[in-house]
């Protein structure tokens, strides 16, 4: 049975496949063109299995985090909420099963999938966050730390 590290660095190459212009890393993390993205720390739980990344639009740094809509009815997620390095909170993100038919023609996004994106800021922009899943009750069902590097727009020289 592979470990949940193995299963973390793959489930995250398959959500960085889905992103225009990335690639997945060996690192248990993945890394775009732009940014680069690495799961320091995982809780006990598998809802957030597929991790975060942080992801570039323009100048613009979101943070994105995928869930199934399966995981979220079967765990009862209603919340995610970002906790910056300082570990305060610093955003709370809704969520809901119904969300998949509005996330349908988001890029990066498939059938039956979820992708939440918040916005952090512009580049460059440096940090770590610590995402929990929490359900109605507020109990945490799942957390997932993760670092990232998002640099200055990068050109290929030509």
């Amino acid at each position: 049975m592979p470990s949940r590290r193995r299963v973390l660095a793959a489930l995250g190459s398959t959500v960085a496949v889905g992103t225009a212009g990335c690639s997945g890393s060996g690192s248990g993390g993945t890394d775009t063109i732009d940014c680069r993205t690495g799961a320091v720390a995982h809780g006990d739980g598998d809802a957030l299995d597929g991790g975060a990344m942080a992801d570039v639009e323009g100048a613009d740094v979101r943070l994105a985090v995928p869930l199934s809509v399966a995981t979220v009815r079967e765990h009862g997620i209603d919340e995610l909420l970002l906790y910056g390095a300082d570990g305060d909170l610093a955003h709370a993100i809704p969520v809901s099963s119904e969300d998949a038919d509005l996330m349908a023609n988001k890029r990066g996004v498939d059938e039956g999938q979820l992708r939440y994106e918040q916005y952090l800021g512009r580049r460059p922009l440096h940090g770590r966050y610590r995402v929990v899943a929490v359900d109605a009750d507020g109990a945490t069902v799942d957390s997932v730390t993760v670092e990232f590097n998002c640099f200055p727009e990068v050109s290929d020289g030509g």
